[in-house]
């Protein structure tokens, strides 16, 4: 268990230095976690007041990693508006995000309470292709969304698969579930919020699966929503 939760808070000081902050504080909490059940466990009190130490320090830097990510979320500058009319075309995951998603981008972070449907997780599945296409170091995707209280797990199985589907892309997938969620946005680690009023899933359906829109969704009409794109200068971020 020790060596195990060395293993998960080297790698975490590795990815929080390395500015990949959504990674690292999974890592610190999942490494404080194995210290806890080790400390537990312990019955050296030397030992044991060397976890206790430890693990003071590790949730002290989780906790400012936290903070970080929080002030990601709530700062920022307006960098531009767009107001998508109803019935309007042209309003592509290409056109919304592709400019923001650069080679500088490394995590992503995704919230969206309603994943849930058929269709909705394949508009999730199309933003993380275009993101694997688009950002050619990104090395993790986060996902925070509303539980499905459907019996069949379904939702479940299908975020299973898509995070086998980018571990083969060198990407890790995670998802948190929450019950109170009011933002939707997509944080890039870049520095980007792209807040959409609707989230991801603004696009009407298609006609026929024989009509232009199937595929491509340049060609798929959308519903009314507004998005607005934020920018958190580097000096924020700190």
């Amino acid at each position: 268990m020790a060596q195990i939760a060395i293993t998960l808070l080297t790698k975490a000081i590795e990815y929080d230095l390395n500015g990949r902050k959504l990674e690292s504080l999974k890592l610190y909490e999942d490494g404080i976690e194995a210290l806890l059940k080790e400390s537990k466990a312990e019955v050296d009190p030397k030992r044991k007041q060397h976890f206790q130490a430890k693990i003071i320090e590790y949730m002290n830097r989780a906790e400012q990693v936290k903070a970080l990510i929080t002030r990601w979320r709530s700062r920022g500058e307006i960098r531009d508006k767009i107001h998508v009319v109803d019935g309007a075309t042209g309003y592509s995951y290409a056109r919304v995000f592709g400019k923001y998603m650069t080679d500088e981008v490394k995590e992503l972070m995704v919230e969206e309470p309603y994943v849930r449907d058929h269709y909705q997780i394949c508009n999730l599945v199309m933003l993380c292709e275009l993101a694997v296409t688009s950002c050619r170091n990104l090395k993790f995707v986060k996902l925070l969304t509303v539980r499905d209280k459907k019996q069949n797990d379904e939702q479940g199985r299908a975020f299973q698969t898509l995070q086998e589907s980018l571990k083969k892309q060198g990407v890790e997938f995670f998802v948190e579930y929450s019950e109170h969620m009011h933002d939707r946005q997509v944080i890039l680690s870049n520095g980007y919020i792209i807040k959409i009023g609707r989230g991801l899933n603004y696009f009407k359906p298609v006609g026929s699966k024989y009509s232009l829109g199937a595929f491509n969704y340049h060609f798929r009409e959308c519903r009314e929503t507004n998005i607005d794109v934020f920018y958190c200068p580097e000096n924020d971020k700190s």
